[in-house]
């Protein structure tokens, strides 16, 4: 009885408070939440990366990638920060930090979907369609039923001047997901 009471008060009840605004949509109190976390938890690496989830929600940008780069200096080793990070910039479109972040995560988990997925994005968005492909059909092969990363993959052949192949991809997306928004402008583009 007593632990019970002990999980409603305290940090626990004020991270429970930031996860139930967040779920009904309301980001400013979810994040000013954090603010009633003891001092120790609210600099501790689960609420350092909580806020900048909350500020990358909340469009803060730029704010949000300081607080991702200051929850990745304080565990070395984890990975999730990293990830975050990556939706920070490429929403500012620093593709060229980004590309950075993901290929950093890739050295340490080299099978890792997200940032593979968001690697071969950043790749499209420099341009190197040749290498965004590769990583896109490597995402195919493992994840067929991943509309995202199949679209992707038929807008990489598309950039590349190969409409064929882009058409097939999205036809065979729009197999499976037929309101796709993204193959079904594809195919359109594809068609021209």
């Amino acid at each position: 009885m007593a632990m019970a009471a002990a999980a409603r008060t305290g940090d626990p009840a004020v991270f429970q408070e930031s996860y139930d605004f967040e779920a009904i949509g309301r980001m400013e109190e979810s994040l000013s939440a954090l603010d009633r976390l003891s001092e120790a938890k609210r600099g501790g690496y689960v609420a350092v990366l909580r806020r900048a989830w909350l500020l990358y929600k909340l469009g803060r940008n730029p704010q949000s990638i300081e607080i991702y780069q200051k929850a990745s200096a304080l565990d070395l080793k984890a990975i999730e920060a990293r990830l975050g990070l990556l939706l920070p910039l490429m929403a500012e479109q620093r593709w060229p930090e980004a590309e950075k972040t993901a290929r950093e995560i890739l050295k340490v988990d080299a099978a890792n979907y997200l940032a593979t997925l968001r690697l071969a994005f950043v790749q499209y968005n420099l341009k190197r369609y040749a290498e965004s492909r590769t990583l896109y059909k490597k995402l195919a092969e493992l994840y067929p039923s991943d509309a995202e990363v199949r679209a992707g993959l038929g807008w990489a052949w598309l950039k590349l001047g190969k409409k064929a192949e882009a058409a097939a991809t999205f036809r065979e997306v729009l197999e499976f997901a037929p309101k796709n928004a993204l193959s079904v402008q594809g195919l359109a583009a594809a068609s021209k």
